[in-house]
């Protein structure tokens, strides 16, 4: 009477692999280079750093001018008196007017230009590590949407079907207690299993809302992650990866820039010693009882006696110092997460290569055998249960191995400057 049951309602019973997802029905389905490329071109922050670049050649361009001119204007009055008597002979008034433009030596303008220039750069490498960091973060998070959605997907199969025999359990005529406990069974694993779907669908929608804050998108908007293509290549050695890293690196690049862009600093602030020349036309008209009127061209310059530039001399040399030192705690700790990145990678994808032989999708066939065997009386109830249980585990176990593994590949990229890391 069991088996003749079970038999006519198997059909009723969710086939595994098809179920429907849960988060993303009904949303646009992209693939994760797709993915990364929407969240890249409509993320609204990196405009800050496109900013950042006019803003930069805008300095640039200032930085090439000379500096602007000086207009002196003078008045007064003018008394002549005779040199031998002393009388008085008229009063009047005088006033002066010069222009006098300020001329730098040492290659002053030069050292600013090419510090602006470095800023340049600097603002250059900012949008570019945003947009490697924003591409791998996007592939990231689109893979965990695919494995939340999975891991819903399988779980809420297993419930489904659990509760499916559960209910044929309980519709016939029970004789004895064992049909009510196996009903009861049935149900607290299709709890189980609900509520690793509820997870799995809690994770989706909080990676879902960060994906459409990245790509101002509306938070409610669905989409859905293309299977991704599951292949983990292999790594160079560590200190090949270590030396690309060291060479392409974003933060490395910024250093190196700054440094650089100091060293024109304490150029500069050495330069500033040397003086000045301002040089221009000047007017000069005086009235009382003759008028009087001087024009010509004025010099002037600083007097460099006291050497005040030492200070700022010393001070722009300790940033160097500081910047310096700043490069080489980055280059250690670049290469050490490096090092720390390949390992993990390597480990998960050994992991994953000892599991090539049960995949999920092999799981998938082991649980509807079981289920299909339990119908039909051929295995207990208890070989059942474990078999669904380990069908939900072992799926959770390889989608979370190879997030794991995908997530140290994007991170050792993004160390990379970006850059492909295949032999």
């Amino acid at each position: 009477m069991r088996t003749v049951a079970l038999l006519l309602l198997g059909p009723m019973a969710l086939a595994p692999g098809v179920p429907a997802r849960a988060q993303s029905e009904g949303g646009a389905a992209l693939s994760l280079d797709r993915l990364a490329q929407d969240v890249v071109a409509s993320n609204p922050e990196r405009r800050f750093y496109q900013r950042q670049i006019e803003t930069a050649g805008v300095e640039r361009q200032a930085a090439g001018r000379w500096a602007d001119p000086e207009a002196v204007v003078e008045f007064g009055e003018r008394r002549q008196n005779d040199a031998r008597t002393g009388a008085p002979l008229g009063d009047g008034q005088t006033y002066a007017v010069s222009i006098v433009q300020p001329v730098e030596f040492g290659g002053r303008i030069a050292l600013r230009r090419a510090i602006a220039e470095r800023q340049i750069d600097l603002a250059r490498i900012g949008l570019q590590q945003f947009d490697a960091t924003l591409a791998g973060r996007a592939r990231a998070l689109g893979y965990g949407l695919f494995a939340a959605d999975e891991k819903a997907a399988v779980a809420r199969t297993v419930a489904n079907r659990m509760r499916t025999l559960a209910r044929v359990i309980v519709s016939r005529d029970p004789a004895g207690p064992a049909p009510r406990l196996e009903a009861a069974s049935l149900q607290a694993g299709a709890i189980g299993a609900e509520r690793v779907a509820a997870i799995a669908d809690a994770e989706a929608n909080t990676i879902l809302y960060e994906l459409n804050q990245l790509r101002a998108a509306p938070y409610t908007a669905r989409i859905r992650i293309v299977r991704p293509d599951a292949s983990l290549p292999d790594l160079p050695s560590g200190a090949t990866l270590a030396a690309a890293a060291s060479a392409n690196n974003f933060e490395l690049k910024a250093l190196r820039a700054q440094f650089e862009q100091q060293g024109l600093r304490v150029d500069l602030a050495r330069k500033a010693r040397l003086p000045v020349l301002g040089i221009g036309p000047y007017y000069d008209r005086a009235r009382s009882d003759t008028r009087e009127t001087n024009y010509g061209v004025r010099l002037s310059t600083t007097i460099p006696l006291w050497n005040r530039q030492a200070g700022e001399v010393a001070v722009q040399a300790g940033r160097q110092a500081q910047a310096n030192a700043t490069l080489i705690e980055a280059e250690r700790r670049i290469a050490r997460d490096v090092f720390d990145k390949a390992a993990q990678y390597e480990a998960k994808r050994r992991a994953l290569a000892q599991w090539r032989g049960s995949t999920p999708q092999g799981f998938a066939a082991a649980a509807q055998e079981a289920d299909s065997n339990y119908r039909l009386g051929a295995i207990p109830l208890a070989t059942y249960m474990q078999m669904q249980q380990s069908y939900v585990d072992a799926t959770n176990a390889v989608l979370d191995t190879r997030r794991e593994a995908l997530e140290a590949l994007l991170q050792l990229r993004a160390l990379n400057g970006g850059g492909a890391l295949a032999r």
